[in-house]
């Protein structure tokens, strides 16, 4: 068997010796290619050169004489210190300046003139006054203007009654005057107005009933029962209403009838005014006077035979509180008509027969007493 150390050896000599020729080849090639780079032209490096180098007379050249590549320019200094071929100002330029300068100073001059008309506008309409009611523009049409004073009337009246609201001792008397616009002026004047009756001078006809208020100037401020008759006085203001529309005088006005009421000692009760007045004094009213239970037949019955009523209406109903009103006809369909001397407002429509005799706390028919004075019975 053969030795493995010899054969390892022999093996070893084959390598290093094929290593060697290796080594050989490299080294041959390494020199062939030196030689081949001597022997090439420098130009060969780079074939896109061109053959021949650049050359221009009209670039600058440096001390050595190579060429830089930069050109020289001729360029004129202007030692004017203009530049050539400038003009003057524009005349176009110059017109449009001038006339936008006249343009402005007209502007200037129409707005001023425009605030001095609109001034004198303005002072001449404040100077003007309407002469028909100088709290209504002077602007308004007489329709407007007369439209409006009443209104303004009761307005003022009302700012006069809230600064002197200390004045009043009767609280009734502000409430009439804000649930009746036609009482204001007479509340607002009764601290300082007189307190006695005046002339009663208007004309009656027999057979109709004037409309009247316990607040007319001519007896609302008299003293009445327990305060002012303008809101105490429904009962000799109903039979007043009834003396002229029965009799057709005057003579006797809410305020006689007061005088005769407080004589005879019946100016009192809720409604100023006792029932037994009806009872025992009607005849020196010239009056006589039938009770009737309160019913709404019994008033259209009553005034079928054209006699009208004195009602005692209970408070809360008509009105807050117990008064007195006058039914003094029916209409034609079958409503009546209520002078009530409390409320234009209860006064201005007709109403439902049975609403006031459900209202309705007492009633007695009136008619003008005869020569005896028979002041009638009840029924």
């Amino acid at each position: 068997m053969p030795n493995n150390n010899q054969g390892r050896r022999h093996e070893s000599h084959h390598e290093i010796a094929r290593s060697g020729d290796q080594a050989r080849q490299r080294s041959s090639r390494g020199r062939s290619r030196s030689r081949n780079r001597q022997s090439r032209p420098i130009n060969a490096r780079n074939p896109r050169s061109p053959r021949h180098p650049y050359s221009s007379n009209h670039n600058f050249r440096t001390i050595s004489g190579h060429d830089t590549g930069y050109t020289l320019h001729q360029r004129n200094i202007n030692f004017n210190g203009r530049r050539e071929g400038r003009r003057g100002p524009d005349r176009r330029m110059l017109f449009f300046l001038i006339a936008a300068l006249l343009v402005l100073v007209l502007l200037v001059l129409a707005i001023s003139s425009c605030v001095r008309g609109c001034s004198s506008s303005t002072t001449d309409s404040e100077d003007e006054v309407n002469s028909q009611d100088s709290r209504v523009a002077a602007g308004a049409s007489s329709g407007i203007t007369t439209a409006l004073t009443p209104a303004l009337n009761v307005a003022d009246n009302l700012n006069k009654i809230a600064q002197n609201a200390d004045k009043y001792s009767d609280t009734r008397m502000i409430e009439l005057a804000v649930s009746e616009p036609d009482a204001v002026e007479f509340v607002a004047n009764y601290p300082d107005a007189d307190k006695s009756a005046q002339t009663f001078t208007d004309s009656v006809t027999k057979g109709s009933y004037p409309a009247l208020y316990d607040w007319d100037s001519r007896w609302g401020n008299i003293d009445y029962a327990d305060g002012a008759f303008g809101i105490t006085g429904s009962g000799p203001t109903v039979l007043s209403m009834a003396y002229m529309g029965l009799t057709g005088s005057s003579d006797k006005t809410p305020a006689t009838i007061a005088d005769i009421a407080t004589s005879a000692g019946y100016a009192n009760g809720d409604a100023g005014l006792s029932s037994d007045f009806f009872d025992n004094t009607l005849a020196q009213v010239g009056l006589a006077g039938r009770k009737y239970t309160p019913s709404g037949d019994n008033i259209s019955l009553v005034l079928e035979d054209g006699v009208p009523l004195a009602v005692l209406v209970k408070a809360n109903t008509l009105t807050s509180y117990a008064h007195w009103v006058l039914v003094s006809g029916t209409a034609d369909d079958g409503s009546v008509y209520v002078n009530d001397p409390t409320s234009a407002t209860v006064s201005s429509h007709t109403w439902a027969a049975s609403t006031i005799g459900s209202d309705a706390d007492t009633m007695y028919a009136l008619s003008a007493a005869d020569s005896s004075g028979d002041a009638g019975s009840s029924e």
